[in-house]
């Protein structure tokens, strides 16, 4: 399995760094942030793309998915590209497709629209319950005898590790800096603190600090304090990848 981290900031871009959008062999897109659809083109995976998995419905996660099914539609597609996301997914996508005056026709012969429930799987995509304020999930992914887990946003969670649990790979939302706890678990995120106990906890391989608020700090000298944080307690691999970073588990 090929993961590809075309975007890994949270909230707000900033310079380089694009909104939530993580690639998975060429075929998977976790979340769909701004910046998203030009970087597919990049990473030559805009004709292979299959399924577009949306944790939830605030904009930094569906801010490029106007862009990514315009361009399918100009060009024609006509092999179904499947979103998948939590409850309102059909309603909340084709509402933002005619805000833009899409023609829905054209779109309806390649856009498959699915609802997915926590504790419910389609096929090699299982979903469970994240910690944010608006219905939000968490994916496991199982391609291969491999997997890995991608929170969105989320506050610590029990469901997410036991989730986790036998992956190679975590993903977690690291929005809030060390010392910032309470605050993340105010408003559904987490800390790199917090993400190193879920991820010891799910006994993952490696995990990525993801969903940084770059746009805070105004630049990336905070990443040190981020990874010193997260190694007192994973004794596995940590990762902050930057746009177009590939892992392979």
């Amino acid at each position: 399995m090929i993961i590809t981290f075309l975007g890994t900031a949270g909230s707000a871009p900033y310079h380089e760094h694009s909104l939530p959008s993580i690639l998975v062999s060429k075929k998977i897109l976790l979340d769909c942030g701004e910046g998203a659809t030009s970087a597919l083109q990049k990473a030559g995976a805009l004709d292979e793309l299959e399924y577009v998995l949306l944790t939830h419905f605030h904009g930094d996660h569906v801010s490029g998915l106007i862009s990514l099914i315009w361009i399918y539609m100009l060009r024609g597609r006509a092999r179904k590209l499947t979103v998948i996301g939590p409850r309102g997914v059909g309603s909340n996508v084709i509402q933002l497709l005619k805000l833009v005056n899409t023609p829905m026709e054209r779109v309806r012969k390649f856009l498959v629209l699915r609802e997915i429930k926590p504790g419910e799987n389609i096929g090699f995509i299982f979903a469970e319950e994240a910690n944010h304020p608006t219905p939000s999930l968490a994916f496991r992914i199982e391609i291969e005898g491999r997997a890995l887990c991608y929170t969105g946003d989320t506050s610590p969670s029990e469901k997410i590790i036991k989730l986790a649990k036998g992956c190679e790979l975590l993903i977690h939302d690291a929005t809030f800096p060390p010392g910032m706890e309470e605050e993340a678990l105010a408003v559904g995120h987490s800390t790199p603190y917090q993400a190193a106990v879920s991820a010891q906890k799910a006994g993952v391989k490696k995990l990525v600090l993801f969903h940084l608020p770059y746009y805070y700090f105004g630049g990336e000298e905070f990443i040190k304090d981020y990874l010193a944080a997260a190694r007192k307690v994973f004794s596995g691999e940590i990762y902050v990848p930057r746009e177009f970073e590939i892992i392979s588990i």
